[in-house]
């Protein structure tokens, strides 16, 4: 055993919550007031297993953002987690700073945990004869101990660990270490919102696991099962184990990002380290770090000298070499002309803006880089204080004047014919429009040129910089501070913003020149410099145009759902026959469980669960749930839209302005985010009434909606060749009235309201993959039934059968899922003998080329439409846009002229073999024009 290579898998998150907590009570801090308990408490555990295993390798395990395939298989699944503490956020930031530090491999993967990745490791390394040692306080991992590996769990109050091998789990739990699995299935586990058996817990679940081994053996024998009671539990629950047996089990079987057979203990970078540690204020912990690595560590070469020694078949452009570049500080009107110069005869450049905040209609600009070539960039300084308001026009003077700056620059960033690079581009062409100084002609941008290469990967620059050239960028923290306060830009010394905003203007230059080569040779150029890079430009117009709320309208219906909520409140009083907090789980509970002895379902940590799924459940049993359900409803109202969007409108605007993110969904949709304007409720009455306040910018302009009908059904129908689907749309048939008369075999004037919902779920939910289980609970219905209606869809339809097969077909080959645009998803997992994981991409597989055209379409439609605009060179302003759906706001005078050109525009967006339909209205506000 001591022969075998050993290697430590580090569960991140978990360990970092741990230390977290444990500090709870007195939380650490800097003198500067940066919280670092979790850090420290991390860092204190990574230097421990150092210290004590002497590893030959040390991976990092991370989950990914976004939603996994437990998400799609139980969408309830960790539901229940609360946000992350405020002042926990930038200390997973640092935790990633020092794993870096540390030069430990990082492993995320879209669609998986990092237990799923971990297991995938451990189980890798057990077979190519590594001892595995997995570094977590998660009960889960214990399903991954076998002989070769072992679970280190800190202990609480201590900085020691406990070992558990397989005796040791044995003697502990009373089972094997993977019976975990079919335990956890029984009793559930709150933290992850898994369900369990509903009153089954641990007293009865680990005779049920000693004597029967597994779920699947338990139901087998079933009849055998004693008491009545746990009998009966067990087969009211049957369908909820199998689900949470799959929920719990780990991912063993996967692809590695890396060659786990070479990995091996990397000299970790001590002089950033020391930095890091400085900062932090951990000075005994670095004299460890120190005496860890003894000599080998003092030597560690710096960040440039290991810059130097780089592989001798790498590529120029993916090595930054710090120590050669020419960094030009410019703040005279003579140097800026000069550059102005150099700029417009380089006829490409990239620029980088720095400001003292986000806000573009408030941000005041501290300057400009520029670079022409890798290696060389000059930073303008702003004097964008002085200029504020006019006042104070020579209180500063070592840096250009902001009307020197757009007389200078304005101009050439303005011109669409000098070409511009920017990483993300949106941000600076809406600061520098809000100065004074228009831009035209980005041509590139590096985050949304990552997004379109791979749109899971993550996008900011420095983590480019990390991928593609092997170096970490110097951190705002080092100008700002570790809270990063953008508004002390000004106080930064120069050189070191020079430094600072130089370097990225640099690093963006690189990245362009190496995105720009994977895109040409992916073949993905079509989809940059047809849809995303020109949407830059359409989305930067519709956030700086903003949309106007009615606040009156808002407040009076404030009022009103304050009225509301009071009556809701006596009538839940009056049921429950005693007032008590609302909105407190725990007096709901024993309201609900307690007083009025109702049936609990899931457990939480504090009891059983209260939240919206459970009343859901529960609402034909009282009727104190509907009330509550409508109280939820109506305090989400008031508290998420009618107090709030008041609140969030721009003062010099009298707007509202979202933001549109561009490199968040992977299926190419936009996001939209402070406020999300994407999410504002539309299905109920009342929700209706949040849509009415949104209204034209003057009396005399008109809002104007576009909706796209049924626009991934007639891409399906497109894909799938289905003649019956094609000439439903052509004679402009109702979908799910025609589909229902073919799946039932019924004549198309006898089909009833329930034959076209059930057709209706079908339709939409073969884009989404349902199966039989899915589709039983949306309509409420057996299983048999369900299975039986899409069995005959699929008879009825055979084209779609086959497009589904062709999708997966496709990504099993190829690894990937596209659009019609080429738009790219990757699945990773497409081939995983792990049947839950290899299902759920299975179902991206054919959802990706569905929702994914979709999004080409409407961008395309944008993009042509704001064009057609300018070239009109009218009023009206393309103001949002909600997936299938464009809004303006246009004068009254202009409104019926452009509706049928903005019609004509989405329906020629994209052509399909079947016609496109895009509904318009008019209005005086949003509702009404919808």
């Amino acid at each position: 055993m001591s022969s075998r290579k050993k290697i430590v898998i580090l569960d991140v998150m978990s360990l970092a919550y741990k230390a977290y907590f444990a500090f709870i009570t007195r939380p650490l801090k800097t003198k500067a007031g940066e919280p670092t308990s979790a850090v420290y408490g991390f860092l204190t555990q990574l230097i421990k297993i150092l210290e004590e295993t002497k590893p030959d390798a040390v991976v990092a395990a991370f989950d990914s953002k976004g939603k996994t395939f437990r998400h799609t298989m139980y969408p309830a699944y960790k539901s229940n987690r609360a946000e992350m503490p405020e002042d926990m956020v930038p200390q997973i930031g640092r935790i990633r700073e020092v794993i870096e530090a540390f030069n430990i491999p990082v492993m995320i993967q879209p669609g998986l945990e990092a237990d799923d990745l971990a297991g995938i490791t451990a189980s890798a390394g057990s077979k190519i004869g590594y001892n595995v040692i997995l570094l977590s306080p998660d009960k889960d991992y214990i399903q991954l101990i076998n002989e070769n590996v072992t679970i280190l769990r800190p202990v609480r109050g201590s900085n020691e660990f406990e070992e558990l091998t397989p005796t040791l789990v044995r003697e502990k739990y009373g089972f094997e270490p993977l019976q975990i699995i079919d335990y956890l299935a029984l009793i559930g586990d709150s933290s992850d919102f898994i369900p369990g058996v509903p009153g089954i817990g641990e007293k009865t679940a680990l005779p049920l696991i000693q004597k029967y081994g597994t779920i699947e053996a338990i139901y087998e024998n079933i009849e055998s099962v004693t008491p009545a009671g746990v009998k009966g539990k067990l087969e009211k629950g049957k369908e909820s184990a199998f689900l949470s047996k799959q929920l719990i089990t780990i991912v063993t079987e996967g692809e590695l990002s890396f060659d786990l057979s070479e990995a091996h203990l990397l000299e970790p970078d001590i002089d950033r380290i020391e930095r890091l540690f400085s900062d932090l204020e951990f000075r005994n912990l670095f004299a460890k770090v120190k005496k860890l690595y003894g000599t080998a560590a003092a030597e560690a070469p710096s960040v440039e000298q290991q810059i130097e020694v780089q592989p001798e078949n790498a590529q120029p452009e993916e090595v930054f070499d710090a120590l050669k570049v020419t960094y030009t500080l410019i703040t005279d009107r003579a140097a800026a002309k000069v550059l102005a110069v150099s700029l417009r005869e380089a006829g490409l450049f990239v620029f980088d803006t720095e400001t003292d905040g986000l806000n573009p209609f408030q941000a005041q600009l501290a300057g400009i880089a520029f670079c022409t070539n890798p290696g060389k960039a000059a930073f303008v300084a702003v004097d964008g204080i002085s200029q504020a308001g006019g006042l104070f026009e020579s209180a500063v003077t070592d840096r250009l004047s902001l009307s020197d700056c757009r007389e200078i620059f304005g101009p050439l960033l303005a011109d669409p014919s000098v070409r511009k690079v920017c990483q993300n581009a949106k941000f600076d062409i809406n600061i520098l429009r809000c100065q004074g100084m228009p831009v035209q002609g980005v041509v590139f941008d590096t985050m949304v040129a990552s997004y379109i290469i791979d749109p899971d990967q993550k996008h900011n620059m420095d983590d480019l910089s990390r991928k593609y050239l092997n170096y970490s960028p110097i951190p705002l923290s080092a100008l700002l501070g570790s809270k990063k306060e953008a508004k002390r830009i000004f106080d930064v010394d120069l050189d070191k913003l020079k430094d600072y905003s130089a370097e990225d203007a640099d690093i963006t230059f690189r990245l362009y020149l190496k995105l720009k080569a994977l895109l040409d040779e992916s073949g993905l150029n079509q989809l940059a410099e047809k849809i995303e890079f020109p949407l830059i430009e359409v989305l930067s117009e519709m956030e700086l145009a903003g949309v106007k709320i009615d606040i009156l309208a808002l407040q009076d219906f404030s009022n009103e759902l304050e009225k509301l909520i009071q009556s809701l409140t006596e009538e839940i009083y009056s049921i429950a026959g005693e007032e008590f907090n609302i909105n407190s789980p725990q007096q709901l509970q024993k309201i609900l469980y307690g007083n009025l002895r109702l049936q609990p379902t899931k457990k939480t940590k504090t009891g059983y669960s209260t939240d919206a799924q459970t009343l859901e459940d529960l609402q034909d049993a009282h009727p104190i749930i509907p009330a509550l359900l409508k109280f939820r409803q109506v305090t989400k109202l008031k508290s998420t839209y009618a107090d709030a969007l008041p609140k969030l409108i721009e003062p010099s605007t009298q707007r509202i302005h979202t933001s549109f993110n561009q490199t968040i969904a992977s299926t190419g949709r936009l996001s939209s985010v402070d406020p999300n304007l994407q999410n504002i409720p539309i299905r109920t009455e009342m929700g209706k009434e949040i849509r009415k306040a949104f209204v034209p910018s003057d009396n005399n302009n008109t809002l104007i909606s576009l909706d796209y009908s049924q626009i991934e059904l007639r891409i399906l129908a497109a894909y799938c060749g289905d003649e019956f689907l094609q000439e439903s749309f052509r004679k402009g048939l109702d979908i799910h009235t025609s589909t229902a008369a073919r799946v039932f075999q019924v004549d198309l004037n006898k089909i009833t309201p329930d034959m076209r919902r059930k057709a209706k779920e079908v339709n939409f939910g073969i884009i989404y993959g349902i199966g039989a289980f899915g589709l039983k609970n949306r309509l409420g219905i057996t299983q048999t039934e369900a299975k039986n209606i899409i069995d005959n869809y699929f008879m009825t339809f055979p084209g779609i059968r086959h497009f589904i097969d062709q999708c997966i077909a496709f990504a099993k080959e190829h690894g990937y899922a596209e659009t019609m645009m080429k738009r790219r998803r990757f699945l990773p997992n497409i081939n995983s003998r792990n049947a839950a994981v290899r299902q759920f991409e299975e179902r991206v597989a054919v959802n990706m080329p569905i929702q994914g055209s979709a999004a080409d379409m409407i961008k395309l439609a944008m993009i042509s439409i704001q064009k057609e605009l300018k070239l009109l060179k009218v009023k009206t302003r393309m103001v949002l846009q909600v997936h299938d759906e464009l809004l303006f706001d246009a004068p009254k005078e202009e409104a019926e002229e452009l509706i049928p050109i903005l019609k004509r525009l989405m329906e020629e967006a994209m052509p399909l073999s079947v016609p496109l339909v895009a509904e318009a209205g008019m209005g005086d506000n949003w509702l009404e024009a919808h």
